[in-house]
């Protein structure tokens, strides 16, 4: 049966047959879980470009899975906030500066903008989702496990623009990139810690 009265839950779900606790809407710990394994997914192409080399972007396949799996990813986020009714604005600032960070990857990997251009889309994206994640998410008390889930997110996300203008110093360092890539794994740990407190 049908729960038409959940407030701030979207009428077209609930009129396609979609109820709240429908198989086909994930819970928030699932959804924390699949994106976590996201970001496990792009950290894992980052250190295989890394130590591939070159060789990677003699296909543009390759070379555009990582800008494309970031902008999956983020419209994944957009369609959190048509079937999660809490937090919807939080959702959605985090899903836009990742489309914007993988649209502006793409740019620069198919010679249309250099990465100067495309750092001014992508390091300010991290600090947005950095600020956006300690507006919307850091409630309770100080020591309470979703407050520093949250709080160690918005540092990350931090740390992460910090890398990425570290990596632009020298994009051909081995180092620095595989530094960038330790950086996204670290968002997927904290990704599947938030979710044990949801």
């Amino acid at each position: 049966m049908l729960e038409f009265d959940i407030p701030g839950y979207p009428a077209v779900l609930l009129h396609l047959g979609v109820g709240i606790n429908s198989p086909w809407v994930p819970r928030p710990p699932e959804s924390h879980h699949s994106f976590g394994s996201g970001f496990i997914i792009l950290s894992m192409l980052m250190v295989a470009e890394r130590l591939s080399g070159s060789v990677w972007y003699r296909s543009r396949f390759r070379m555009m899975i990582f800008p494309a799996t970031l902008v999956i990813l983020g419209w994944g986020m957009l369609a959190v906030t048509a079937i999660e009714p809490r937090a919807r604005m939080a959702h959605l600032a985090m899903g836009t500066p990742m489309i914007v960070g993988g649209w502006a990857e793409a740019r620069y990997r198919l010679g249309q903008l250099p990465r100067s251009y495309a750092d001014l889309f992508i390091i300010p994206a991290l600090f947005f989702a950095a600020v956006d994640t300690a507006a919307f998410h850091l409630s309770g008390s100080p020591t309470s496990p979703g407050f520093l889930t949250h709080a160690s997110l918005a540092v990350t996300a931090v740390m992460l623009a910090g890398f990425r203008y570290y990596e632009s110093g020298d994009v051909a360092s081995l180092g620095r990139g595989l530094t960038m890539s330790m950086g996204v794994l670290l968002i997927a740990f904290e990704l599947y810690a938030d979710a044990l407190f949801l």
